[in-house]
């Protein structure tokens, strides 16, 4: 009778350690959660970080604006609007055209 009672403890030991492992490890602050998340974590950083480099680019771009920088100036204006020089020779490249849809079948 005893050694039912010693069987029937460590099964029941054994399951809830297994239970508790298992919740550990697939729970909401399991170990791929936490893994998940840490991820995500480092997603945001890198983005983070590209986005400081490009805010620096953003203001050293407007202080040579604010100087009035003729570069920069002469780049915004053929960008942006379009401009052109004096003597500047423009050629309009047609963009590809869609794919042709297939002929409509007419029976």
């Amino acid at each position: 009778m005893q050694g039912v009672i010693v069987r029937i403890a460590v099964s029941v030991f054994g399951l809830a350690t297994l239970a508790m492992l298992l919740l550990s490890i697939y729970n909401d602050k399991g170990y791929f959660a936490v893994h998940a998340r840490k991820l995500k974590l480092q997603a945001i950083q890198n983005e983070n970080q590209l986005l400081d480099i490009e805010i620096k680019n953003i203001a050293e771009e407007n202080k040579k604006l604010e100087q009035a920088d003729p570069e920069v100036i002469e780049k915004h204006g053929r960008e942006d609007l379009n401009l052109v020089k004096p003597g500047d020779v423009i050629i309009n490249v047609p963009e590809e055209p869609a794919a042709d849809p297939p002929p409509a079948n007419h029976n």
